[in-house]
């Protein structure tokens, strides 16, 4: 064996999120989120202690689940507001936030959100699947002027050509969406989202 002492790797560095107080007696306090599921409250046994008479003895949970942070008021006296909204059941908060719990608040940072910034999120546009069939100009227009109940005749008068193109129009309507009648195209049209 060498003498020589043996290097450690450094270990990877985890964000982690945090609450920051900026108000009162708890101003410049940070509240590390180190735990995937805890409680806060003012009493000693919480994971996150708020060591304010206006919070609950156990007040909040906050959990972590799959790269979220999640706070869920436990019946507080004072209640649970997410950016001067109530909480009512579990919400997601976000890098910014402002969490009161009761008249107490604090800012919720998160590092890893931080680091994406909003302005960063990647969007993918999901190309749209022709699901049904493709009708002509022509076809659609004469398909959302029988979604509005015109007949054959008023359908002719507006688009200008006569009764008799008006039911050709109609008949190849019918068999591109496989149906027998005016009613069956305009029910099978709206169900494929062609009106």
């Amino acid at each position: 064996m060498s003498d020589q002492p043996q290097v450690q790797k450094a270990q990877k560095i985890v964000p982690v999120p945090t609450l920051h107080f900026s108000e009162g007696a708890l101003a410049g306090r940070v509240v590390r989120l180190d735990r995937d599921e805890a409680t806060l409250g003012r009493r000693e046994d919480n994971a996150y202690v708020i060591p304010d008479p206006r919070v609950s003895r156990v007040h909040a949970e906050i959990r972590k689940e799959a790269g979220a942070v999640i706070v869920t008021d436990l019946g507080s006296s004072g209640g649970t507001k997410l950016n001067g909204e109530d909480i009512n059941g579990p919400a997601v908060i976000k890098h910014g936030d402002k969490v009161s719990f009761g008249p107490v608040v604090c800012q919720f940072e998160d590092p890893a959100q931080a680091a994406i910034g909003e302005d960063a999120t990647m969007v993918f546009e999901v190309p749209k699947v022709d699901t049904g069939p493709h009708l002509s100009p022509r076809q659609q227009q004469v398909l959302e002027l029988m979604a509005e109940g015109m007949t054959n005749s008023e359908i002719g008068d507006q688009l200008g050509v006569t009764e008799r193109t008006v039911k050709a129009y109609a008949q190849e309507l019918y068999d591109k969406l496989g149906v027998r009648n005016r009613a069956g195209a305009v029910a099978e049209a709206a169900k494929l989202g062609l009106l």
